[in-house]
């Protein structure tokens, strides 16, 4: 495996300097994997300064509830439901395969506001594309599919050639406990792997994009989260249904 990902790896480090220029800032890492760092800014020194009620996509509900003995519970929610957005978001995970018939994907890098605030400047977060379904007027009326299309071209600049369902039987709940927000999850396969270099800022900063293999992305998320680059939930249970759909297991 360690030579199969020397080999894959300085070819892909080559294919994207023919598309980006023998000056592209490309890094290799770890379990043959490459890195190419944004063109943002220094990351803002974000802080947590209070509690907000609710915004434009998030909105704060009080249950109640009584037990068995009678006794009255209180419960505080979180809805994505709003007149500008749906309760729905999407998530895309791009697949392109190299001429050795290795399949890679992209993953962002990214510092956002919450982690920064919590866990320190240098805190990041790996994730897929993704976003809020009809997230502006122009899009109320877009389908989960439409919106996940739509956040690949908007966050990282990637096309997609096809695109297909990772969970056909629906979306799956996030946080239920917490929120009635649900994921719809989607794989793009993708003939040309270029990557945006523009640092897209949507609640955050994109630091760069790594290219992985998929087969390596259980060792290199254990290797980078020991560095402090956590996946967050959703982009895992987007690897873990790509996982099954290879297997033919469908949930």
């Amino acid at each position: 495996m360690k030579i199969l990902d020397t080999i894959t790896q300085h070819y892909m480090e080559k294919n994207l300097k023919k598309e980006y220029g023998a000056s592209a800032l490309i890094k290799r890492g770890p379990n043959g994997t490459l890195f190419m760092p944004s063109n943002a800014p220094a990351v803002p020194n974000w802080k947590i300064e209070g509690k907000s009620d609710f915004d434009k996509f998030i909105k704060r509900y009080g249950l109640t509830a009584t037990d068995n003995s009678g006794k009255q519970l209180a419960y505080t929610m979180a809805s994505r439901g709003t007149e500008q957005a749906s309760k729905d978001v999407t998530m895309i995970a791009p697949i392109y395969k190299d001429k050795f018939g290795r399949k890679w994907t992209v993953i962002q890098e990214e510092a956002r506001p919450i982690d920064i605030a919590r866990r320190g400047q240098e805190a990041r977060i790996l994730a897929f594309p993704a976003g809020i379904i009809g997230d502006e007027d122009v899009f109320q009326n877009e389908s989960a599919m439409e919106s996940a299309v739509r956040e690949l071209s908007e966050e990282t600049g990637l096309k997609a050639k096809k695109i297909i369902p990772l969970n056909p039987n629906g979306e799956i709940r996030t946080t239920p406990g917490l929120t009635d927000e649900a994921t719809h999850y989607y794989k793009a396969v993708i003939e040309k792997l270029k990557p945006s270099t523009k640092a897209l800022t949507d609640g955050g900063v994109t630091r760069g994009w790594h290219f992985v293999p998929v087969k390596r992305l259980p060792e290199w998320l254990k290797t980078l989260s020991k560095a402090g680059k956590i996946p967050n939930g959703q982009t895992l249970t987007a690897i873990a249904l790509l996982a099954l759909n290879k297997g033919k297991i469908k949930i």
